[in-house]
């Protein structure tokens, strides 16, 4: 059910003023049970500023799926029209109970399997983004890995939010974890389109942004440990060779990032720029805990499997081990699996 009359889009990124950065034009907010008025309202917030269609959406599992249909004389089939008909009740109330949204808002009740009903709206209409809050059955690590939160991750070919509400307040603090991209393509445009994000959100959520980077040697326990031991001079050498390589690297990342926005946003970007020693699954990680940060937007440049891309082991072990909201970006190119008929 529409609430305003459809505004003009694409359903895709668009080009903005300086030619490179991505705007949202379509958004899909996904509830696994009933709406809650607290994340509905942060989204129509984002969505007013990108100036992007909201669509707020649940999923019924269809009886066929779970049960014999007129088992006992009872028509299961009636139960599901019963079913679409009172989430689509919670739909509608929700979105009405907003004042003045502003922006384009409709209701969706998908009927299906989650994951493939999910996957299939996202690549047929195209979102720009998929948002969604932790699944409700346990706590929020155990809930991502291998949950309805994972698989959406791993599939889905737009990027995908899950957003974190904090009962106690926000820090308003974000880390952007970019990976080392030189002389690689995919990687750079990711870590481009993780910034054009965060920047987005600094006009609505974020005051302090970090940038972070984690690294370590190829073989660094080995090289000072183990069997390729070598003494402990010539190892610091290299590392301080290598961490200066890094440093250098990410300065000059964000540098021509700030260099290639409009002045008005290029005066709101002042990120502080932090080389984390140590394993990634480790250290950011840590870094996200002791900022108490509200955000962690990271890319999933990954391994290809044979339903198409998946996300990556230290992307998956990262947003494993945090307790906040994450936005997890694919690369370009990326093959979503089909969903199922």
């Amino acid at each position: 059910m529409s609430y305003v009359s459809d505004m003009a889009s694409n359903h895709r990124y668009v080009q903005s003023d300086r030619n490179k950065m991505k705007q949202l034009k379509s958004i899909l907010l996904y509830f696994e049970t009933e709406p809650d008025l607290v994340a509905l309202n942060r989204l129509v917030d984002h969505a007013k500023v990108a100036g992007a269609k909201l669509t707020v959406a649940t999923v019924v599992e269809p009886a066929k799926s779970q049960v014999i249909l007129t088992r006992g004389g009872l028509d299961f089939g009636k139960v599901e029209e019963l079913l679409i008909e009172d989430r689509q009740r919670q739909l509608d109330e929700a979105v009405n109970a907003i004042v003045n949204p502003g922006i384009s808002i409709e209701t969706r009740v998908l009927v299906g399997d989650v994951d493939n009903a999910i996957l299939k709206a996202v690549i047929t209409d195209r979102y720009d983004i998929l948002v969604k809050q932790p699944s409700p059955s346990h706590g929020l690590r155990q809930r991502l890995f291998g949950s309805v939160d994972m698989r959406l991750l791993r599939a889905c070919p737009c990027a995908v939010g899950i957003m974190h509400l904090k009962p106690h307040g926000y820090s308003k603090r974000a880390v952007v974890a970019l990976d080392y991209s030189d002389d690689d393509e995919t990687k750079a445009k990711l870590n481009t389109a993780l910034l054009d994000f965060t920047t987005f959100n600094i006009e609505v959520e974020i005051a302090e942004m970090h940038v972070v980077h984690a690294w370590r040697l190829y073989g660094e326990s080995l090289l000072a440990h183990g069997r390729g031991k070598v003494p402990p001079e010539r190892l610091a050498a290299i590392a301080d060779e290598e961490k200066a390589k890094r440093q250098q690297w990410l300065e000059r990342v964000v540098n021509e990032y700030r260099n290639s926005l409009p002045f008005d946003r290029a005066k709101v970007f002042n990120p502080k720029i932090e080389l984390l020693h140590g394993d990634p699954k480790i250290a950011i990680p840590q870094r996200v805990k002791e900022l108490d940060a509200d955000f962690v937007y990271i890319g999933t440049v990954s391994r290809k499997g044979v339903s198409g891309w998946l996300i990556g082991n230290t992307a998956e072990a990262i947003l494993d081990c945090v307790d906040c909201s994450v936005l997890a970006l694919k690369p370009e190119g990326f093959v979503p699996p089909a969903p199922a008929t």
